[in-house]
């Protein structure tokens, strides 16, 4: 008994495998996929050309009535390789040409006739599906943009990197008399200019001996090592650069006040003239000393390209000798040669997208 069963199920499993086969060995249904009238290029003119997607086993059928009764040049290629599936140099027309797709593709049907002009021409294009399986694949050919792109090696300067370099606008001590004085000026100012490429700029302005060591006594604290091979020890370059948080302040026995100003602004300050208008960026009121960081981007544009620190020595009694000191810090940027790969001619082109089965 079980072995009539074993039987029985073995003829049951060949019968339905014979069954898959013979429908998978069954070729599709023939389609027609073009029927053109059509004029057909001369030898003067371009070719004309079809392409149609085939899938591998596919027999593709081609018929051409040839109404002007004149020879043509056809061929059937695969369009990436080129390479010919059928080609003939002469021929007044085609009658029921069979021609068996060997690989998944697009194929370029390219006609011409070989005369000075065009000939009107009956086309037809039949496709046999090597199986039912591939019936509904689609033979139309989309297409897509594509950039080749021809490279050259040249040498180019190429930015490394960028340092921030110092450069001491102003060094200077001056003397603001009191308000009293006979023959002198309680008030003054000094102009200077942004070099190019400047990203921030510090200032520092004090009163008296005492601001000037006790600021030169903060240097001691960037007299060694890296530190003091990048900033000469000066504190105010060391807090431009960010190795210092805060300069000193001191107490004194004068106080001063003091304003950034334009060329026109500090003339009228200085003669104590009535309209003179500081920027409200940068300005002290009764200081000892004093310091700040300021971004080239937040300094303001003048006429002259000059900016101007006007001072005041409010006293009515006493002197002041006064300590300015201005440094840039200017961007420095250093290139090296390098070769690089340019492109030395961009071409546009289509190629078709091959149909998912």
């Amino acid at each position: 008994m079980a072995l009539s069963s074993i039987r029985g199920g073995f003829l049951l499993l060949t019968l339905v495998l014979l069954c898959v086969w013979q429908t998978r060995a069954q070729g599709g249904k023939a389609i027609k996929i073009a029927d053109l009238d059509l004029q057909v290029a001369g030898t003067a003119q371009a070719p004309t050309q079809y392409q149609y997607a085939f899938q591998a086993g596919d027999v593709v059928v081609l018929d051409l009535e040839n109404k002007a009764k004149v020879n043509y040049k056809i061929t059937v290629t695969e369009y990436f390789s080129k390479s010919a599936l059928y080609a003939v140099e002469e021929t007044k027309k085609l009658s029921k040409l069979k021609l068996t797709i060997p690989q998944k593709s697009v194929y370029t049907i390219t006609l011409q006739s070989l005369a000075g002009t065009s000939t009107r021409s009956h086309f037809t294009l039949t496709r046999i599906p090597a199986t039912a399986q591939t019936q509904n694949f689609s033979t139309h050919v989309a297409w897509r943009t594509v950039q080749d792109t021809t490279w050259t090696t040249g040498t180019q300067k190429v930015l490394v990197k960028t340092e921030l370099v110092p450069e001491i606008l102003l060094d200077k001590t001056f003397r603001l008399a009191s308000r009293t004085s006979i023959g002198s000026n309680n008030r003054s100012f000094e102009r200077f200019k942004l070099p190019a490429g400047t990203r921030h700029w510090v200032y520092w302005v004090g009163v008296g001996q005492e601001s000037v060591e006790a600021l030169q006594e903060s240097g001691k604290l960037v007299a060694k090592g890296a530190s003091a091979l990048l900033t000469g020890s000066n504190p105010l370059v060391a807090f431009g650069l960010g190795l210092l948080p805060a300069l000193p302040q001191v107490k004194s026995s004068g106080y001063i006040s003091y304003y950034l100003l334009s060329q026109k602004n500090a003339a009228l300050f200085k003669a104590e003239q009535d309209g003179w208008k500081p920027y409200a960026v940068l300005k002290g009121k009764d200081v000892l000393s004093d310091y700040g960081k300021i971004l080239t981007t937040q300094t303001p544009k003048t006429e002259d390209g000059y900016l101007y620190l006007g001072f005041e020595n409010p006293s009515t009694i006493t002197g002041l000798d006064l300590t300015l000191k201005i440094v840039a810090f200017v961007e420095q940027p250093t290139y090296q040669n390098k070769t690089v790969r340019k492109p030395a001619k961009i071409t546009t082109r289509k190629e078709p997208i091959l149909p998912v089965d």
